[in-house]
């Protein structure tokens, strides 16, 4: 079933008061550790959702150029299409969150103000500083797109129970048509926290 930010921040034994939300790109005044999702959603008790992966084909290509080329099913490949193709068949049409990610406490610097600084900075296909979640920066309405964010000590352990909490609520209509193999995760999160798998050993960039 399709699951609501509140909801899944609810699941996990976090208070939904404590929900905090901007629009992306727009910075985050938190030097907390806690959690992010990045949605669909401008509201934690709305699905707003996308029927089909809304990707830049101009996006796509720059990124094409710069890598040289994508690896799928073990056949390298430049086309856009075949590659778009391929994305298309991870995107969950029914639901609105797109990513989940923590913001642990460093020595340097920490908190989530500075780890969703960092997601927004890096350039598709760069190691770092925040090399997670990269499939987001295809998406030609990235900056429609909202963080919610939510303040906690334990960043690490509520994001593993975040992303296997979304995996059981996905519909088993939808589990069928998507194609990865590995455990069900939002669109851009690649690997799971818990069983560090990554969606499909058939898709590499």
């Amino acid at each position: 079933m399709p699951i609501t930010i509140k909801q899944l921040v609810e699941e996990v034994g976090l208070p939904p008061i404590a929900i905090k939300v901007v629009k992306w790109n727009t910075p985050i005044d938190c030097k907390k550790g806690g959690v992010y999702i990045v949605s669909l959603s401008e509201n934690a008790e709305l699905n707003r959702t996308i029927e089909e992966v809304p990707i830049s084909m101009t996006i796509l290509e720059a990124w094409i150029q710069k890598l040289g080329y994508f690896t799928i099913d073990k056949e390298e490949t430049r086309d856009a299409e075949v590659i778009k193709g391929r994305l298309a068949e991870f995107w969950i049409p029914n639901e609105n969150i797109l990513y989940i990610g923590k913001a642990p406490m460093r020595k340097s610097s920490g908190g989530i103000g500075n780890r969703v600084r960092e997601y927004y900075k890096t350039a598709i296909g760069e190691a770092g500083p925040h090399a997670g979640g990269h499939w987001i920066k295809m998406l030609k309405n990235l900056n429609d797109l909202h963080v919610f964010y939510v303040e906690c000590p334990n960043s690490g352990c509520i994001e593993a129970d975040m992303l296997s909490k979304f995996g059981e609520l996905v519909s088993d209509s939808v589990r069928e048509r998507l194609f990865t193999k590995g455990p069900i995760l939002p669109f851009a999160n690649l690997e799971g926290e818990r069983e560090k798998e990554r969606k499909s050993m058939d898709w590499v960039i």
